[in-house]
């Protein structure tokens, strides 16, 4: 399922040139990287850690050579996938545990990642092509604390077969074809890794080797904004607030919509009286905002919820207007649209929104819905 980042929001709408560039400073980056702040030194890279993320042992080899030893290594993946989804191979989804492939198949729990690894390990040894697979999954706001933003991402693993590709997913129902998604290669996944524990150690408070983990994933990666974002939370959660700000301000230089650093450089520059700036960040999160379609159905499923249906109903025309090619948005906007008497609206929404479900599971959903609606008669 869903693996927990901080990460920025990617957004395809311009227009920001309204703003003023505000990052022509030189970024300390030199500050968020050597670590002094934490350590009272700089880290050496060798201190980072460096883990066997794929790396499966005797025991875990002589599990796969019981699966299908005679076969083809697509059935062998096939009897693979069936001892998981049989619960065989047992699994339960974890959304704190970040574990490398070895230790998911022993403790048998995990994230969308700690999955994917796992299985993209095992593939690779029953002498499968698998690969790591990023998708943009719509974001869902949420706030943790005051200061710090986060929505989540979702990984899993596809391998090639002769009639088209094949997904491996700890939950499907999440996936969806139509989602954005690119093939990572192994260092951005195990960068991933990295930055997804250093996220559960700065939860656990334990600020050296969240440190560590984040430091990583930037040496692994150091163009993804998402991980400047990162550690830009780490150094704000442990009062940092220097490194803090310039770890945000380098997130922003390598993507400028990135709302998760200008939502906490608002927070950051409102908690130290910078109140000018603060503004200027606030005022650009809204911008962003308000042009997201997925923000705007985000806001559209409250009104629906509190039965402000007209504003809803607006909400949704502008969220389609933008992305014309999201089920989602066009089912909430038929049931708005029958709870405000448009039942041939209505109809012509549902109908569009079936025609863009690809998943059975989806269409099903769906249609239980719209009967329990139908039978209530409401």
């Amino acid at each position: 399922m869903k693996a927990l980042f901080i990460v920025a929001v990617v957004l395809v709408i311009g227009g920001c040139s309204q703003y003023p560039n505000i990052h022509t400073k030189q970024v300390d980056t030199d500050s968020v990287l050597s670590g002094r702040a934490v350590f009272n030194r700089s880290v050496r890279t060798n201190e980072l850690p460096d883990e066997e993320l794929l790396e499966l042992d005797t025991e875990i080899r002589s599990y796969l050579n019981t699966l299908s030893p005679d076969a083809i290594p697509d059935s062998r993946l096939q009897a693979l996938t069936n001892a998981v989804s049989k619960r065989e191979l047992f699994f339960e989804y974890d959304a704190n545990s970040t574990l490398s492939a070895r230790e998911a198949f022993y403790q048998q729990r995990g994230n969308c990642l700690t999955f994917t690894l796992m299985m993209v390990a095992m593939a690779r040894e029953l002498g499968v092509e698998a690969f790591f697979n990023e998708v943009d999954v719509p974001p869902v706001w949420s706030q943790e604390e005051a200061e710090t933003f986060v929505i989540y991402r979702h990984v899993n693993m596809v391998s090639e077969h002769p009639s088209g590709q094949r997904i491996i997913d700890l939950n499907l129902e999440v996936y969806d074809p139509i989602y954005q998604q690119r093939t990572l290669d192994d260092i951005t996944a195990f960068a991933l890794y990295y930055s997804n524990r250093g996220v559960e150690f700065l939860r656990e408070g334990d600020e050296e080797q969240a440190f560590l983990y984040l430091r990583k994933a930037l040496q692994l990666r150091p163009e993804r904004s998402d991980f400047w974002s990162n550690m830009g939370a780490f150094y704000s959660r442990f009062d940092h607030l220097y490194e803090a700000e310039q770890s945000y301000l380098q997130s922003l230089v390598l993507q400028e919509d990135n709302l998760v650093a200008s939502s906490n450089l608002e927070w950051l520059y409102r908690g130290t009286g910078r109140d000018e700036l603060a503004s200027v960040y606030a005022g650009r999160v809204k911008f962003h905002r308000e042009r997201n379609p997925y923000y705007l159905y985000y806001q559209a499923r409250e009104s629906y919820e509190n039965k402000n249906y007209l504003d809803a109903e607006k909400r949704l025309r502008r969220a389609i207007k933008a992305n014309d090619d999201d089920h989602r948005f066009h089912f909430l906007l038929g049931l708005t649209q029958y709870n405000l008497g448009d039942l041939l609206a209505s109809r012509n929404s549902f109908e569009r929104a079936f025609s863009l479900v690809s998943s059975l599971d989806v269409k099903n959903i769906y249609q239980q819905k719209l009967d329990r609606l139908l039978n209530s008669g409401a």
